[in-house]
């Protein structure tokens, strides 16, 4: 079964909203999904609202990274990253998922 990719390059407001949603209701139907935040969406990991989506989106199975090269950007090291949440490059988060549908936020 092909899966969701989604990229978020904004972590705030009702965009980061709807790509959670879109996240957890596709990841409730039983399709895999996986999230790679980059850009400046990495400087909100910390944030109440960013921690209560991860918590969700653990729940329901969700993959979820955070670009190598926007935490460098950011001096956001491996270590301070929320539990569960790992570093990855571009090449990796699509790498092994063939046929998978991709958004963009």
């Amino acid at each position: 079964m092909s899966g969701l990719l989604v990229i978020v390059s904004d972590a705030e407001g009702e965009r980061f909203a709807a790509v959670v949603e879109l996240a957890a209701a596709t990841a409730a139907l039983d399709r895999p999904v996986a999230m790679l935040l980059r850009g400046p969406a990495v400087q909100a990991l910390g944030q109440p609202h960013v921690i209560r989506a991860f918590a969700l989106l653990f729940e329901l199975g969700v993959d979820i990274g955070v670009c190598q090269t926007a935490m460098a950007a950011h001096g956001i090291t491996a270590a301070s990253l929320p539990k569960g949440v790992e570093p990855l490059g571009m090449l990796a988060f699509l790498s092994g998922r063939p046929g998978w549908q991709l958004a963009l936020i």
